[in-house]
């Protein structure tokens, strides 16, 4: 009978000689398995041949435009919230828009207010009335925050002439922080075609341009032709394309199928940025989060969707995509974008009566009454984001059969490498080479006690690292965890 214990000691042993080049620290934390040894990964980074820069806007959010009836709640001095955006990024854009966008008109328009037609699946009657105070309190809110706004307009009720008296109001309000205005939500979903859409959205368009108005769209859901086409007709026009994203809907997701990825879409997305780059715009996820259907409650606000979040984000980066618009907002807001009446649950201690005021998918949870706190894709946002302005390298990966991502970036004279072991089972040994020789760094590690966890999750630091003369270190990445590493 072999004596495993020996035979994970004599493992353990034969690392000893690179351990000891990352001066031992970049194991602290670290928790194997019972009898079970790390998998055995290598990550060659390639100086040579820098890729695409990081935007400081990589790290963005995006809610319902029926957040803005509270006026209280995107307001400057709701300090929990504006001190959480700050935090995540002091560089984002905030999108204002989804399902509820093209069930609002504009309380301060003074024309004749169109017919609103309730959507298909919808049960709202009557629209939702965007009055005044709601935008007052949006641009304060921007201000405190530092961001950039990108602020939809309905498209669906057919009014040109509402869309532009409400877009110019929000230029006034905002100023240079307006990024761009969108014309519609998801108009696939209203639209039979292409076509059918762009017929619609050039009236408002027109009326748009000729104000002075910025532009970005189609904010299509899923159909990634329509960017390309729109592009094509319409670059010019625009300052950014964009589109949604989710991996499905919420009824079938899990945190296995949420950590398995999706590479069919980044196939879309180098599309997209082929036609960007032909353009010269920015493409940016306008839209987007794990699953559709307000995210699915044990998948989507669990410590796996942190991981998942900064793997995701950090692969868009590679491939050029300028921002990331995680949605989200009140449970309130998003289940009567769906058409539904939220029930969220009750009683528990402050942290899960927050916790029950949020969408399932939210980065942030809370509200003004009981004070806010990041939900476990905040701080896998809050990774990624370690990377804005940092110019994207490319490496060569072994995960060695374990379900593992590294990103490597050269910011300034210093190089970040992000290693997610999104595996549920094994941990990983990963051998990095390809490092400036000698060159010092300092690791954080992002992890919880579990995958499921909704609490005591952590994006920290873990001390310091080096490698050694030949540009060499091994860094322990536990399963279900993830280190950030910075070398200078």
């Amino acid at each position: 009978m072999v004596n495993k214990s020996r035979r994970n000691l004599l493992k353990a042993a034969a690392l000893l000689p690179l351990a000891a080049a990352c001066d031992g620290l970049a194991w602290s934390g670290l928790a194997w398995g019972a009898g079970a040894p790390a998998t055995q990964a290598s990550f060659a980074l390639d100086m040579t041949r820098p890729g695409r820069r990081v935007d400081p806007s990589l790290a963005s959010l995006s809610y319902e435009t029926l957040e803005l009836s509270d006026p209280t709640f995107f307001a400057a001095d709701n300090h929990g919230l504006v001190h959480l955006f700050r935090e995540m990024n002091p560089h984002g854009v905030l999108r204002i828009g989804g399902n509820t966008s093209d069930d609002t008109v504009w309380g301060g328009y003074k024309g004749s207010m169109p017919t609103y037609v309730p959507r298909r699946h919808g049960k709202l009657l009557q629209p939702h009335v965007l009055k005044p105070e709601g935008l007052q309190a949006l641009a304060g809110f921007v201000r405190a925050t530092g961001w950039k706004l990108v602020f939809g307009v309905n498209l669906r009720i057919g009014s040109p002439e509402m869309a532009l008296d409400l877009a110019q109001t929000v230029q006034r309000l905002v100023g240079d922080q307006l990024l761009a205005i969108q014309i519609g939500n998801e108009a696939n979903n209203y639209e039979p075609d292409y076509t059918a859409f762009d017929t619609a959205w050039t009236p408002y368009a027109k009326a748009l341009r000729a104000a002075g108005l910025p532009l970005a769209g189609p904010d299509t859901g899923a159909n990634t032709d329509w960017v390309i086409e729109y592009a094509k007709r319409h670059a010019r026009e625009n300052v950014f394309l964009s589109r949604h994203y989710y991996r499905e809907a919420a009824e079938n997701g899990s945190i296995p199928d949420m950590l398995a990825g999706d590479p069919g879409f980044f196939g879309e997305v180098e599309q997209i940025m082929r036609a960007a780059d032909q353009y010269g715009l920015p493409f940016r996820i306008s839209e987007g989060n794990s699953y559709y259907n307000g995210g699915r409650d044990g998948t989507s606000n669990v410590f796996a969707s942190a991981l998942w979040g900064a793997d995701f984000m950090l692969a868009l980066a590679q491939r050029g995509v300028a921002g990331m618009h995680f949605h989200g907002g009140t449970l309130n807001s998003v289940e009567a974008s769906l058409g539904r009446v939220a029930k969220a649950p009750t009683g528990g201690d402050i942290v899960a009566q927050r916790d029950a005021m949020a969408s399932r998918y939210s980065a942030i949870a809370g509200s003004r009454a009981l004070g806010y706190q990041p939900r476990p894709l905040f701080h896998g946002i809050t990774l990624a984001q370690r990377f804005a302005g940092a110019q994207m390298l490319p490496g060569r990966l072994d995960a060695g059969g374990a379900n593992l991502t590294a990103y490597a970036a050269k910011q300034g004279d210093a190089v970040l490498v992000a290693l997610i072991n999104k595996d549920a089972q094994r941990d990983a040994a990963v051998a990095l080479s390809g490092l400036p020789h000698g060159a010092k760094g300092e690791l954080m590690r992002l992890r919880a006690p579990a995958l499921d966890s909704r609490r005591d999750v952590s994006f920290a630091m873990d001390g310091h690292v080096s490698a050694d003369a030949g540009g060499a270190c091994r860094i322990a990445v536990p399963k279900g965890s993830a280190a950030w590493l910075r070398w200078a």
